[in-house]
């Protein structure tokens, strides 16, 4: 048994955390670990009477909370895509160069040319990275193989990592091929049964699958037992974020182009809204999602890096700099946003915030208080990460 003493513990009470709904800010705080399990939590004078035999793991001077979770990743591809950073700054958009053959299409060109055995190296690597930014589960998609055998080999390579965090598995129906589009999607159909993923996510946009299609899909999937997840609204609304009335859908990410009055249904619905702001950067785009009003209708908010070729961060601790310097977040809503409303919007309801009997998943930070998480800019703050009471080791 294991006492960690800290500065500051903040976490949500609650998953869903909702705008408004009370948080625990607790000075001179300590956390009880025994077994990879919370067991108390409290004031250090609290926690020391009661545990007067543990041993201290003190951290006087920083900052504990949950760890932090990653909802929405595109880890699995080979290659890069940094020459179209250029091109964009010359003016053309994700669409354009994605509809001449660049963007998704390239990256699926490099992931199909590369081997199980590296993908999975390549995977495995940048989970580490992640993990020594503070992440202590984080979901992984496939997409980047486009024919429907090679979606499976991703799938499949998904299933084997050996990761020193929990990874949660979405088969991800990225992106039409340029010829065959209906064929296509009844091919994907018949996969969906064998993609043994956790999830089942459609890109729907105006470059991606219509409404119509995604809906099909996700229905097909929901009926195969798959948990769903959708991309809604990223580049233009053409009523995929509308979907969330008729499907289960735990999270609707981007979100980008979401009328304020879709935010009602989705309000209505239960779903998280994921938002990806380090995408807001990459994409140039002045566009970004309702947020005053999802607080008015007390949406759960989570926030992700969307890392991908187009996206490349593997910090979630960018992901909340970002949401309060370019989305409006308070440091507070984008640390639960990055935690306890992240793991809810995978259905993790056993981790994300720090209470009794929760997974001990946690980050000591390099901080005196929360607010540091978005005050201070591009430094890794992490201390320390613990997956399940264990520290993790870095490369």
């Amino acid at each position: 048994m294991v006492i960690i003493r800290a500065k500051q513990l903040v976490t949500a009470l609650n998953m869903p955390w909702r705008y408004s709904d009370e948080v625990a800010v607790i000075n001179d705080a300590a956390v009880v670990i025994r077994d990879g399990v919370i067991i108390d939590v409290g004031t250090w004078e609290e926690i020391k009477r009661r545990h007067p035999h543990a041993n201290i793991w003190d951290f006087g001077d920083n900052l504990i909370t949950p760890g932090l979770v990653d909802p929405h990743t595109h880890l699995l591809f080979a290659g890069s895509r940094e020459d179209e950073l250029e091109r964009k700054l010359q003016g053309e958009s994700y669409e354009e160069i994605t509809r001449k053959g660049g963007g998704i299409y390239k990256t699926v060109k490099y992931t199909k040319e590369t081997s199980d055995q590296e993908l999975l190296n390549i995977l495995q690597k940048r989970i580490q990275i992640a993990t020594s930014f503070g992440t202590t589960t984080v979901e992984v998609k496939t997409g980047y193989g486009l024919d429907i055998d090679q979606e499976l080999r991703l799938a499949r390579i998904l299933k084997s990592v050996k990761s020193p965090i929990d990874v949660v598995t979405t088969f991800l129906v990225h992106i039409p091929p340029p010829a065959g589009r209906e064929n296509y999607v009844k091919e994907v159909l018949k996969a969906i049964p064998y993609a043994g993923t956790t999830y089942v996510d459609v890109f729907c946009d105006s470059i991606a699958f219509n409404v119509e299609e995604t809906r099909t899909i996700l229905k097909k999937a929901a009926e195969a037992g798959y948990k769903l997840r959708l991309h809604a609204d990223e580049l233009e609304y053409i009523g995929c974020s509308d979907l969330v009335e008729e499907l289960p859908i735990d999270s609707a990410d981007h979100l980008l182009n979401t009328p304020p009055e879709n935010v009602r249904k989705i309000a209505k619905s239960g779903t998280v809204a994921t938002l990806l702001p380090v995408t807001i950067l990459t994409l140039r785009t002045s566009k970004k999602p309702p947020v005053d009003e999802m607080r008015r209708l007390r949406v759960p908010i989570a926030i992700g890096t969307d890392f991908s070729p187009n996206s490349w961060s593997l910090n979630m601790q960018t992901a909340i700099e970002l949401a309060v310097y370019l989305l409006g977040l308070t440091p507070l809503e984008a640390l639960i946003a990055a935690t306890a409303n992240a793991a809810y919007s995978l259905r993790l309801t056993d981790r994300g915030i720090i209470q009794p009997g929760k997974i001990a998943d946690l980050v000591i930070w390099d901080v005196p208080n929360y607010h540091w998480l978005a005050y201070e800019i591009g430094r890794n703050k992490a201390k320390l990460v613990l997956k399940r009471g264990e520290p993790l080791r870095f490369l």
